[in-house]
């Protein structure tokens, strides 16, 4: 799993989306000339992936965009995105999206859904195909749309020999301000308390765990935590790296995180999710996803 300096930009981009009068409440799904924008993005970057128009696809992203992969790639501004395009597409790969659903407020807005690809690698002698889930966020700049940040997985265990980019440099700062939120629930994890930790998501939350179905409902999520809990007691350090508070009542964060187990070798990964501010002032997690890979060595 790469966790390098690009995650500073991670923290970077949630930061630098801060400020500004605070916006309305976000709409759910609502049927807007915003809604209809982010849909016609997302038709129009899967027409133009599909037919390798690596260039074209690039300029969805923002100048500063951050793109974590589900192989544990992790390509900084839009340069670096151009590249791990052109690299993409050249096992002709065939990329659906499905947007399950989308959150705006003011000039945020944040994307989730599920994705397939299907390619056929340099020197492979028959095709791969993979899916997952996938959360978005997106800023208006000068009146358009921009991808700011993405974050992936996979749904499943990657098949074998798929390759994963595993180099490594420099870590980031811990720059977020949910770090108490990232603490309760680490602390209340490795004590296999899966009751206290799902307590920290609303109730009607959606997670999408690494290699895993999306869970819904905060029912799913403990009966989820529940069964990774059971895998050799694993423990879990989270790092904190970067927020945006969108407005009042959201918050939008990012980082990384550390696994050891008793029974597996020690993984690493990526997240990102969006939190929401309860009547008592308490933030709890209402959308997330993850990845997750081999840690450094």
């Amino acid at each position: 799993m790469k966790l390098n300096l690009s995650l500073l930009l991670l923290g970077t981009v949630l930061a630098a989306a801060c400020g500004g009068e605070q916006a309305d409440p976000p709409e759910v799904s609502a049927a807007s000339a915003d809604t209809v924008a982010l849909e016609k993005i997302r038709a129009d970057y899967v027409s133009h992936y599909n037919m390798a128009h690596a260039p074209i696809v690039a300029e969805f992203y923002s100048d500063s965009a951050i793109y974590l992969g589900a192989d544990g790639s992790v390509d900084e501004g839009k340069a670096a995105i151009l590249a791990g395009l052109e690299a993409a597409m050249a096992g002709k790969p065939t990329l659906g999206l499905v947007t399950d659903e989308t959150i705006l407020t003011g000039d945020h807005a944040i994307t989730r859904g599920t994705y397939t690809v299907g390619s056929t690698p340099p020197g492979a002698a028959s095709p791969t195909n993979i899916a997952g889930n996938y959360m978005t966020y997106f800023t208006r700049e000068n009146g358009a749309w921009k991808i700011r940040a993405v974050v992936t997985n996979y749904d499943a265990p990657p098949p074998e020999g798929l390759p994963r980019d595993t180099t490594t440099s420099p870590l980031p700062p811990e720059n977020g301000t949910m770090k108490d939120l990232a603490n309760e629930f680490a602390t209340h994890h490795n004590m296999g308390h899966a009751s206290v930790v799902a307590g920290l998501f609303t109730d009607d939350a959606i997670v999408a765990f690494p290699n895993a179905k999306p869970a819904v409902g905060r029912a799913a999520i403990e009966a989820a935590l529940t069964a990774l809990m059971a895998e050799g007691s694993p423990q879990i350090t989270i790092h904190d790296v970067g927020t945006t508070q969108l407005d009042a009542e959201w918050a939008l964060d990012g980082g990384w995180f550390e696994v050891k187990s008793k029974t597996a070798p020690a993984t690493a990964g990526t997240y990102m999710f969006l939190a929401r501010k309860g009547p008592d002032g308490t933030w709890k997690i209402h959308r997330e996803i993850a990845n997750i890979g081999p840690a450094a060595p």
